[in-house]
């Protein structure tokens, strides 16, 4: 069993300072393992259903993406990422940023993947579509390696998210986002999940 120290960064520094923690690594190739052995009382079905906003991308720039958590009341900043919008197929990504989460954080979506993942609302956002997958709270701070590459800080009492469990795909979903943007509804061993990652 591996273990990782972090450090959260206090988004408050002048009110309270940055916060380490102590995360247990798990492989990508060992998560489904992992996650087979939480109880199934701490599993949900989730849809995600908050609302977006989308804009076309502009080749080459670059969208910083920030996570932000509270542990005992007080903020940090979960993770910082950065994406960068390419033109693929002749049509530029889709920067699009969660505009009900706590972070309200923005990312960058495939133009194709974007039209089959969202839909309009006739008032410039979007929702969206049904994709119902395993939400698995965790009973500690853990570190997971994603399928493609990169380490999620999923702190105790977030959530580990199936996305495809039969080729290890995996992400994480912090407890506040899950409040504000997913409905859920009981565990089932066999739900419906759709091949999406975003």
């Amino acid at each position: 069993m591996t273990y990782k120290k972090v450090v959260l960064k206090s988004c408050n520094p002048k009110e309270y300072p940055d916060l380490e923690i102590t995360c247990r690594v798990i492989e990508n190739g060992e998560i489904g393992e992992y996650v087979s052995q939480i109880p199934e009382d701490k599993k949900c079905i989730g849809t995600k259903v908050g609302k977006v906003s989308a804009r076309v991308g502009k080749e080459g720039e670059t969208v910083k993406s920030v996570l932000r958590t509270t542990v005992d009341g007080k903020d940090y900043i979960l993770s910082e990422e950065e994406g960068t919008v390419k033109v693929r197929d002749g049509h530029p990504d889709i920067v699009v940023t969660n505009l009900e989460s706590n972070s309200q954080e923005s990312y960058v979506v495939k133009a194709a993947k974007f039209e089959g993942t969202y839909t309009p609302n006739g008032d410039g956002t979007f929702t969206p579509v049904p994709d119902p997958r395993v939400l698995t709270e965790v009973p500690e701070h853990v570190i997971i390696k994603t399928l493609w590459g990169s380490e999620a800080i999923c702190l105790k009492g977030g959530y580990i998210v199936t996305y495809n469990a039969d080729e290890n795909d995996y992400n994480v979903l912090e407890r506040g986002a899950r409040e504000s943007t997913y409905v859920t509804t009981p565990y089932t061993k066999a739900p419906v999940l759709k091949k999406t990652q975003q």
